[in-house]
């Protein structure tokens, strides 16, 4: 962004998660302007404008503040015709929190004695980049002809509402740097007086277009030859006057801010090596970059992506520095910069395929050895339209676009097919759903229609089977429901009321041990299946073993209790009682056979305590229930409801169905 005098930029809104960043400042030369030398200085502001002590103002004699959040380059030699530039490198998040402003000035050394003005600069600026990314954010470019002044501010760097901002100033001064510093000093009020400043006519240029992030450092010898030790007011810079104005840049903040200075020996020359290594890498990389537009294979794609990132990230960490290669770094960084994004759009198109070819595999796997139900057809259809969306994002100008066209006609194809198993797959499902309410509405062979025509359009429906095994247990055919919960558990083992069902089969056929085994089947799926126990329960006190029975009837009690079902929890607590202190009837002897109405030689004694297994209260209301002994659960299970709790009543079960 280009300002003009006076406008205002938002550092932190623009450029947000900023840390480091380099501010430079440049101008020319002319050739009656290089008998003087030119001196840039920065003054670090506290929230009353002033400094708050000496290691906050940085100069020539004070490369770093002291909190290490401010640098300053060495500037260039003042040699006749050549561009002068001194960089600040700035680290946002180490600038000290009592510091509001950071101003940056230009001041001319001795300007008084050699009756000197800055009408001899042209194409003056001041830019701030970003130090990671080498990316320009804003510049202000001064267009005044400084025919008087001495001094100019050119910009300052502040904080507002917890944001940093830059402003353009470009305000000129008749003064010298010590002016500015006893304008900063704390406690002084002097204050400069402003020059107003005429805009030239022709529009400043910058041409310094070296990288951001590279802070120019000379070394001692040619820094003492270019430089005399100057002063600037004791009382104030202290010590620091001593030191020669060339004193290098602190090598800690130099690292803080990416540049690295290298001290000589082995640590030199491994890097340069290293620097050498990234070159070669870089030449190599510059010619397989044209035959990587025409890999498809996803894994070359990888490994050409990563080492091209390395490569790009090794490039830009050398340093200007002879012997480094630094010019041919940047020229290389000019050519592979560019494929970061074919490169990247190939490798997304190549892993794409891939997913796609997965997702294809999985989806043909997973409907292998039919029938299947609904679900396993719904999970195919989602891959296969999974994969297809894969094939159709991919760019054409990628190399594996043909590839994926060729696939997307047989994955569309494939999933044409599944969709129609699908649909079957729901009718099916339709004509057991309608099964189910027959069932429920006593029209038992619309019922045993409706399931016949469901299992015939998708053989793997166990809640189809379930109703079938209901219904002919209702026409009291007890082996064909047998076989049709079988057939429900050999597609769902876990269908706890296909258990309970075919042991209430079982028990109407006689066999107690088989129906306590389906009941103990019910209740291991089914930990809270009620009726189960009860079931159980009333066998086991039949068989004799009492504390069993009264085992299950208090757990189904309990059962019944929790989910509020009053009356089958009264049945149970009555089982408990009939099964601990039997109620026989009296045995009626038919003198003409001598057979009592237990089927027993007359005047024989009870052994076995005997349930009279009376009508539970579920039938009590509906003309046609049973007897418990008979068919009292069978006809009660909702083929709805495979996973249904058992504590609900029976009467209840029916109506869900």
């Amino acid at each position: 962004m280009q300002l003009s005098k006076g406008e205002r930029f938002n550092i932190s809104k623009e450029a947000p998660g900023l840390k480091k960043m380099a501010i430079a400042l440049g101008c020319q030369v002319t050739e009656t302007g290089q008998s003087y030398e030119i001196d840039v200085s920065a003054f670090m502001l506290g929230a009353d404008g002033k400094l708050p002590n000496d290691k906050y103002f940085i100069f020539y004699n004070n490369l770093q503040s002291c909190d290490g959040s401010l640098l300053q380059s060495i500037p260039d030699k003042n040699n006749l015709g050549q561009e002068k530039k001194t960089i600040y490198g700035v680290i946002l998040e180490k600038i000290n929190a009592e510091i509001e402003e950071i101003t940056f000035a230009v001041t001319i050394h001795e300007a008084e004695k050699i009756n000197a003005n800055l009408s001899n600069i042209k194409n003056a600026f001041i830019k701030i980049t970003n130090l990671d990314t080498g990316s320009e954010l804003v510049r202000y470019e001064l267009k005044e002809n400084f025919s008087r002044e001495t001094a100019v501010e050119f910009g300052r760097l502040y904080r507002k509402n917890g944001e940093w901002r830059f402003q353009a100033v470009g305000e000129g001064y008749q003064a010298g740097l010590q002016s500015l510093v006893d304008k900063y000093k704390s406690g002084n009020s002097h204050n400069i007086a402003r020059i107003s400043s005429e805009l030239t006519a022709e529009t400043a240029a910058d041409d310094l277009q070296l990288p951001a992030w590279e802070l120019e450092v000379e070394s001692e010898p040619e820094a003492q030859q270019s430089r005399q030790t100057r002063r600037v007011q004791p009382s104030l810079i202290n010590n620091q006057v001593n030191n020669s104005r060339s004193r290098k840049i602190p090598a800690a903040l130099l690292a803080g801010l990416g540049v690295l200075v290298l001290g000589t020996g082995a640590g030199m020359s491994a890097f340069m090596r290293s620097g050498n290594e990234t070159l070669k890498q870089a030449q190599i990389l510059a010619v397989e970059t044209q035959n990587s537009e025409k890999v498809t294979d996803v894994n070359l794609l990888r490994s050409f992506d990563k080492r091209l990132k390395e490569t790009i990230a090794n490039l830009e960490k050398i340093p200007n520095f002879p012997g480094f290669g630094y010019q041919q770094a940047r020229a290389d960084l000019l050519k592979l910069r560019p494929s970061l994004v074919p490169v990247a759009q190939n490798l997304q198109a190549a892993e794409s395929l891939e997913k796609a070819q997965q997702l294809a595999m999985e989806a043909a796997v997973v409907v292998q050895k039919p029938p299947h139900p609904m679900e396993v057809w719904h999970q195919s259809q989602s891959k296969w339209q999974e994969a297809i969306a894969l094939l159709e994002a991919i760019d054409s100008r990628t190399p594996v676009y043909n590839l994926a066209q060729n696939k997307l006609s047989n994955y569309r194809a494939n999933r044409t097919v599944i969709s129609q198993r699908v649909a079957i797959a729901q009718k099916a499902a339709d004509f057991s759903n309608q099964g189910s309410l027959k069932v429920q509405k006593g029209d038992v062979p619309g019922a045993i229609a409706n399931f016949t025509q469901a299992l015939a359009l998708n053989p793997n429906i166990p809640q189809a089977y379930l109703g079938l095994g209901i219904a002919t247990g209702q026409q009291g055919n007890k082996q064909q429901a047998i076989y049709n919960y079988d057939r429900a558990l050999q597609f769902n083992p876990n269908l706890a009321e296909a258990y309970f069902g075919r042991g209430q089969a079982y028990y109407e056929l006689g066999d107690k041990q088989k129906a306590i085994g389906d009941y103990e089947q019910a209740i291991r799926v089914n930990p809270n299946y009620g009726l189960a126990y009860l079931e159980r329960g009333a066998i086991r006190c039949m068989l004799g073993t009492k504390s069993q029975a009264v085992a299950d009837f208090n757990q189904a009690g309990e059962l019944f209790s929790k989910q509020g079902d009053g009356k089958n929890y009264q049945l149970a607590q009555s089982f408990i009682k009939d099964c601990q202190e039997p109620i026989a009837e009296a045995a009626i002897c038919d003198y003409r056979r001598k057979i009592d109405s237990f089927g027993r030689p007359c005047g024989r004694s009870l052994n076995v305590p005997i349930i009279i297994r009376r009508k539970s209260v579920r039938d009590a209301s509906n003309s046609d229930s049973t007897n418990f002994k008979s068919n009292s659960s069978v006809e009660k299970i909702s083929p709805a409801n495979s996973d249904s709790s058992g504590t609900i009543t029976r009467s209840r079960r029916r109506s869900r169905r």
